[in-house]
């Protein structure tokens, strides 16, 4: 399993990339004062990555341990034999308890 907060941090860097390309492409698209705020914001959004992975490891580390308790899911005919052994003596009661009233 990989860590959520890379895997964030890795579109972070593509949504620069992105932002980059199209601004190569349409450099009208976005006002100068537009794109130095974008760029803010986004530096602002990697400080605060890094402190909180600084600061909060615990946070990570949650996802190893699911893994690890995750078990071998049971096989679903098991289910379904248990629904149909129980659907089958629920059919005899019923069939035991109306016998037992009309005769």
């Amino acid at each position: 399993m990989g860590d959520v907060v890379f895997d964030d941090v890795r579109l972070v860097e593509a949504a620069q990339r992105n932002v980059g390309a199209a601004a190569a492409d349409d450099a009208g698209a976005l006002l100068p004062s537009d794109r130095d705020q974008l760029a803010r914001d986004i530096a602002e959004i990697e400080r605060a990555t890094a402190a909180l992975r600084r600061g909060e490891p615990a946070l990570e580390s949650w996802q190893n341990s699911s893994a690890a308790t995750i078990g071998k899911p049971r096989p679903v005919w098991l289910f379904i034999g248990v629904l149909w052994v129980s659907t089958a003596l629920v059919t005899v009661g019923a069939v035991v308890a109306i016998a037992a009233l009309v005769g």
